[in-house]
């Protein structure tokens, strides 16, 4: 604790998520969207898993993870799993074009993007020139219908 009780580290997926598992509450829903809800123990397991996800990519530390994600709930998942490892989550918003994403890519420093398959023509049209970016994480659909965008 710090001289005025404040943690020295504070992690809000720990206190938004985490605590709910601490108290048993698993199986009460945490995101309803839609006719979609996800309780506190699908929530924990999928912030868990986006945050592997990010290790196994080498995101450090305190490295930019930006999301293009409309309001779904893999939305939580990515911000949350981001902000677990320490990392910075950059929400974009979803109404923008080529070269506004090009720009706040590149001015964020953002290390990996989460891009839902919706927006991802946007994103593949200036590729290449993104200075930063080394993986692209496509969100939605099955995979099969756009190329590999992650190498």
């Amino acid at each position: 604790m710090s001289i005025i009780g404040i943690a020295r580290q504070f992690n809000a997926a720990a206190i938004f998520i985490d605590t709910h598992m601490e108290k048993g509450r698993q199986d009460r829903p945490a995101i309803v969207c839609g006719e979609r809800t996800v309780s506190y123990g699908a929530l924990y397991e999928n912030v868990n898993r986006f945050g592997n996800v990010l290790r196994d990519r080498d995101v450090r530390m305190e490295e930019r993870v930006a999301i293009l994600l409309p309001d779904i709930p893999e939305f939580a998942f990515t911000f949350f799993g981001t902000i677990k490892i320490g990392a910075v989550a950059v929400p974009l918003n979803t109404l923008l074009g080529p070269e506004e994403y090009e720009y706040l890519l590149d001015d964020s420093r953002a290390r990996l993007l989460v891009v839902h398959v919706s927006l991802l023509e946007a994103i593949l049209e200036i590729r290449d020139r993104l200075k930063y970016l080394r993986h692209i994480v496509v969100c939605g659909g099955d995979g099969a219908d756009y190329p590999r965008a992650t190498e």
